[in-house]
């Protein structure tokens, strides 16, 4: 026999027919490192559990950031929401002083209304009372009817002044008032109290709490 067929190995039983197996190469046997034998495991494909859990940490992932997403845009809307209730109150403010005011100037205006027609008429009643004064120091019966006349007129006058809230200012006698007074002078005496009105030229006329004429007055001076 060649030497060849002294290295084959005969398997099987007597019966059996004898199965050769050839063995020309020398068997190669490797030995893996503890680094790739990790390797090799790290890269075996993931159990059924592994990718569930994985996907089940992503999901949480996407909810955490999408809950701070809203929470984010939650505060964003709250505050736009603060800034415009605060323009809301501020407007508010505004239209309620806006209203104020404009009630106010309309109260004025329907309060003063008739300032100018009573300014006007003062210079006749002025020229009224002048005549009156004269007629008085005269001593003529036949002028003692047309003086009552006059005074008569007169109180007609100042009855309608009276209800539309406008008084007549004499004020012999008060302390001078330089929103309410005008002096025209000032005069030496002791009749009357330093800084106190001596005389009155010409009255003054006030329409609600307005001075619309001051009186025109003569100031005492302590001698």
């Amino acid at each position: 026999m060649s030497e060849k067929e002294n290295k084959e190995e005969k398997v099987g039983t007597t019966d059996d027919r004898v199965e050769i197996k050839h063995s020309d190469s020398p068997v190669e046997i490797r030995e893996e490192s503890p680094e790739q034998s990790q390797k090799t495991v790290s890269e075996q494909p993931e159990t059924g559990e592994e990718a569930v859990a994985e996907e089940a940490q992503a999901e949480e992932t996407e909810v955490v950031e999408e809950e701070e997403t809203d929470a984010s845009r939650a505060e964003r809307l709250q505050r736009e929401l603060g800034e415009m209730n605060d323009k809301y109150l501020r407007l508010v403010a505004e239209f309620e002083n806006f209203k104020r005011r404009n009630t106010q100037e309309m109260q004025t205006r329907f309060k003063f209304a008739n300032q100018s027609l009573v300014t006007s008429l003062l210079s006749g009643i002025d020229t009224l009372e002048r005549a009156i004064e004269q007629s008085r120091d005269e001593a003529n019966d036949s002028l003692k009817e047309f003086v009552t006349g006059i005074e008569m007129a007169m109180q007609q006058f100042n009855d309608a002044f009276s209800n539309n809230h406008i008084e007549r200012i004499v004020p012999k006698g008060e302390l001078f008032d330089p929103n309410k007074h005008e002096a025209m002078g000032v005069i030496n005496t002791d009749e009357v109290e330093p800084d106190h009105i001596a005389e009155v030229f010409q009255a003054g006329y006030l329409l609600h709490d307005r001075v619309i004429r001051p009186a025109m007055v003569q100031v005492a001076k302590k001698k």
